[in-house]
């Protein structure tokens, strides 16, 4: 008989790092990886961004990092070494986005490390199986360690069919030149790629409040009141993809896993245990949305023109995640978003609009273009920190990540390292 990967699911109705450490603690006995928790152990959370006010529900939260941290100790021993590794994804510093989730608290613990990617010591894997990265280049801490722990943070994403799990939780692996590098029609098997170098040995996954149903970094929480755990990344994401109502087999980057020979994206083959069922947490989210959608229906007042190709990973799903953030903090902008025309791809065709804008690098109209205001903004795709800065230069439109405090970050505490980078060759 073939053995079945498990996906526990642990009822957790608060932030509290106690219980979130003993259901942790079960979990991994459970699994039967506790022998695997020793020596030099990193653990890679979800800081995709984090800030009170825009960001507050995008990033792993530290009690539930706390409480993962206590077990893995307990576990380990006194000769353990901890290291939290992770690299923002929105063009800041990761050291700013630790301070603004809360872990700089973290680093009173004597055997913990936090480490910024951008800033760390590298190493170069090369990859056997690769399709789009024949190799890439990592923090040491992720390559050269005796267990890999992953603490992603439960979202939904519209850059990725919907779902933000463990194995979307590889792209912070990468800084970020090559990772945004292919992240456009490719994204499916570049995140795949990265399963050869971060494939953890096990994951806990803060599901206690989820965020769903707009922009990855902006969209509002849900309290759901859950802890997810595996070993196989996999079989983790069908069983996540199955709660917020959605199918596998329609999420990219999880078929090409499973084609790859990651494992069944059938829910049968999966071994479900814990204390809650996976009925009952669909329940708990049947009225949420993913927020999944084709740009061209996300706002009355965009007419969103899209030529070819049409990348979710790329410039339409950045351009729908920037309109997202409106819709999630700007309600009143949102009703009074100005007329614009965008057109996104190799489009064959005449065009007339008042106002224009061509999205991407390889955005180009073959035909007649009438219009009083044209802007382009280039980008194989834009990032987020281009987009919302250009998108204010070029139309107005001040984007709710548009904030002194988020400028500071971005560009003076980003100088500052690059400057450390480049003195201690971590370039």
């Amino acid at each position: 008989m073939i053995n079945r990967p498990k996906v526990i699911l642990r009822r957790a109705e608060k932030y509290d790092p106690f219980l979130i450490s003993s259901i942790i603690e079960e979990g991994i006995q459970e699994i039967g990886v506790g022998p695997k928790i020793k020596g030099r152990i990193t653990i890679k959370p979800n800081v995709v961004m984090a800030h009170y006010l825009v960001a507050p529900s995008a990033f792993t939260r530290v009690e539930f990092l706390e409480g993962l941290i206590e077990a893995i100790k307990r576990m380990a021993g006194p000769e353990a070494k901890i290291f939290i590794a992770e690299k923002c994804g929105t063009g800041l510093p990761t050291t700013r986005m630790f301070r603004r989730a809360g872990y700089h608290q973290l680093k009173k613990k004597p055997f913990l490390k936090l480490i910024a990617i951008e800033e760390s010591k590298k190493k170069t894997v090369w990859l056997e199986k690769g399709q789009v990265h024949k190799k890439i280049k990592t923090a040491r801490e992720i390559v050269e360690r005796d267990c890999l722990i992953y603490a992603p943070k439960l979202k939904t994403n519209v850059l990725s069919q919907g779902l933000t799990a463990s194995l979307k939780l590889n792209i912070g692996l990468l800084c970020d030149r090559e990772r945004m590098w292919n992240h456009n029609y490719n994204l499916d098997e570049k995140i795949v790629d990265l399963l050869e170098v971060g494939y953890p040995d096990f994951i806990a996954t803060d599901a206690i409040e989820i965020a769903c149903g707009g922009n990855q970094l902006t969209q509002p929480g849900y309290h759901l009141g859950a802890i997810i755990m595996a070993s196989n990344p996999l079989a983790h994401d069908v069983v996540c993809s199955h709660l917020f109502h959605l199918d596998p087999k329609q999420i990219g980057h999880l078929v090409a896993a499973s084609r790859r020979g990651y494992g069944s994206l059938n829910l049968e083959e999966i071994e479900l245990g814990g204390d809650i069922t996976l009925e009952e947490l669909q329940r708990k989210t049947c009225h949420l949305s993913t927020g999944f959608i084709r740009l061209e229906k996300a706002h009355p007042r965009i007419k969103v023109i899209n030529g070819e190709p049409y990348c979710y990973g790329g410039c339409q799903g950045v351009f729908l995640d920037w309109l997202y953030m409106i819709k999630d903090r700007k309600p009143d902008l949102w009703g009074k978003m100005p007329d614009w025309t965008v057109v996104i791809g190799h489009y064959k065709g005449d065009i007339e609009a008042d106002r224009l804008l061509l999205l991407g690098q390889c955005t180009k109209i073959e035909g007649k273009v009438r219009a009083r205001v044209k802007r382009r903004i280039d980008g194989c795709p834009p990032t987020h920190k281009g987009l919302v800065l250009w998108l204010f230069l070029k139309t107005g439109i001040r984007n709710p990540l548009f904030r002194l405090d988020l400028i500071v970050d971005a560009y003076f505490f980003l100088f500052l390292s690059w400057i450390k980078r480049f003195v201690t060759g971590r370039i």
